[in-house]
């Protein structure tokens, strides 16, 4: 089955946003320890300098370094948001049908995208939905036929 290519990749604001602060503070805080690395490393192996004048032989040398990262960081942080659609749109899909379930309303067969995580669920959730319709007629049939053997027909 053809499906719509993805318009929103910003689906549920909680998880990615959660997603891409922790991603955005394992890299600052994956680039503030390399930053003392660096910095150690040259003060322990380098001419014997004032502390603070060590900071400018690092920025001299590895000042690029930072301004690449610094522009890889959006780069990263869209791609959080890309890798976490594929959970955060099925779980929103899931979750929108499950009420619709639970207000009795008729549900249709869930589908999720080429290349989305736990397309199992959709399988079982439609087989879930299923197994209720099937119930629900069911009880409906059974209703209807205690209704009819309880209401006396006279024939004239």
């Amino acid at each position: 089955m053809f499906l719509k290519k993805r318009r929103r990749h910003f689906i549920d604001r909680g998880v990615q946003g959660a997603l891409m602060l922790r991603a955005a503070l394992y890299w600052g805080c994956c680039l503030l320890i390399v930053t003392l690395v660096l910095l150690v490393w040259q003060t322990v192996t380098g001419p014997a300098r004032i502390f603070y004048l060590q900071f400018d032989g690092l920025w001299f040398r590895y000042g690029p370094a930072l301004v690449i990262a610094l522009c890889l960081l959006p780069l990263v942080l869209v791609d959080v948001v890309r890798m976490s659609n594929r959970f955060a749109g099925p779980a929103y899909r899931l979750r929108r049908a499950m009420h619709q379930l639970a207000k009795g309303e008729k549900v249709h067969p869930i589908t999720f995208r080429q290349g989305d995580f736990w397309k199992e669920f959709a399988d079982d959730f439609n087989r879930i939905a299923a197994r209720m319709e099937k119930a629900e007629q069911s009880k409906a049939g059974l209703c209807c036929s205690a209704d009819a053997e309880s209401d006396p027909v006279s024939v004239g």
